[in-house]
């Protein structure tokens, strides 16, 4: 019997294909604008931290559903193109492969996007159950309960740690909280989640529930991370940002980055904040994937100009 192989992470969520332009501004009703610059490319939470890993030279397969469509195509040549392991990527016939429709204003890096996701749900039987069987660690972004949670199940039961990227509050979320070892969510989904609970209670929350490390980010300001005894507060690096499309992805591939190498927290903070201060310097969610060497120096640079303040 072929023994099935071992990868560090599988990644189970949405597969998105993104258009992005880049305008001097945001144009008002019933006029028009010239576009600066223009990014397109395979997208989405997951399958951007699984290329970000893959660049760092990390085995990752992804489980996802496509359309058998000209996005689909795209998708899956441009994911692949990074390493990413694409054999469980479902083509579905007669379904439209979901895209994202992104504005970027330059000099504030502020987004508007428009998603057009009208695809039928990753199902469970949809998983990649031999690799997830198999898999050091799992990443979800719980966008269709049912399969992220078997997927979560699966990898638990076999030794493997769970990564949950909540960019929303989606159904079945106290469980999906519930079953991950680590937890990174922005402060939209705090403040949807908690309402007026402060970050600080709101980690206390999410420790209680089993999660080992639970980060909330926060932008420019920084993220909160809970851990063992610990809630500390890690300020973010300043950046010449250009889009901040795939920061929070790239964050998460740096997380798990440190965690898989069994860097200490702190580490794992930082090195997940250089990384997603060097993908905000392009535009696109993969405009930039930094490589080990220039998260490093960026890493160095940052840490020698703070111990100067």
């Amino acid at each position: 019997m072929k023994k099935t192989k071992q990868y560090d992470v599988v990644g189970v969520g949405r597969a998105v294909y993104d258009y992005t332009v880049l305008v001097e501004r945001y144009p008002e009703n019933n006029t028009k604008t010239e576009a600066i610059d223009r990014f397109e490319g395979g997208g989405s939470p997951v399958p951007n931290a699984l290329c970000q890993l893959s660049v760092w030279g990390w085995n990752t397969s992804l489980g996802a559903i496509v359309g058998n469509d000209y996005h689909g195509t795209r998708f899956i040549e441009d994911t692949s193109r990074y390493g990413v392991h694409i054999d469980k990527v479902k083509m579905l016939e007669n379904q439209r492969t979901p895209c994202a429709f992104l504005w970027v204003e330059k000099n504030s890096g502020k987004r508007t996007i428009v998603l057009d996701r009208d695809i039928a749900p990753l199902s469970p039987n949809d998983l990649p159950y031999s690799e997830l069987k198999s898999c050091r660690s799992l990443l979800i972004d719980g966008w269709e309960a049912d399969a992220a949670l078997e997927a979560a199940s699966l990898v638990r039961k076999a030794g493997g740690k769970i990564m949950l990227d909540a960019g929303n509050v989606r159904q079945r979320m106290d469980e999906l909280l519930s079953s991950v070892n680590w937890i990174v969510v922005p402060q939209a989904f705090h403040q949807a989640f908690y309402g007026d609970i402060d970050f600080h209670k709101a980690l206390l929350d999410l420790r209680k529930r089993g999660t080992e490390l639970a980060i909330i980010t926060n932008g420019s300001k920084g993220c909160t991370a809970a851990w063992e005894d610990k809630i500390e507060h890690f300020p973010a690096y300043d950046a010449d940002i250009v889009d901040s499309t795939g920061a929070g992805d790239i964050f998460h591939a740096g997380i798990l980055h440190g965690l898989l190498k069994k860097w200490a927290i702190p580490d794992c903070i930082r090195w997940a904040s250089a990384a997603a201060t060097l993908a905000t310097g392009k535009l696109g969610g993969r405009g930039r994937l930094p490589g080990e060497k220039d998260t490093a120096l960026i890493l160095e640079q940052r840490l020698r100009e703070t111990q100067q303040r």
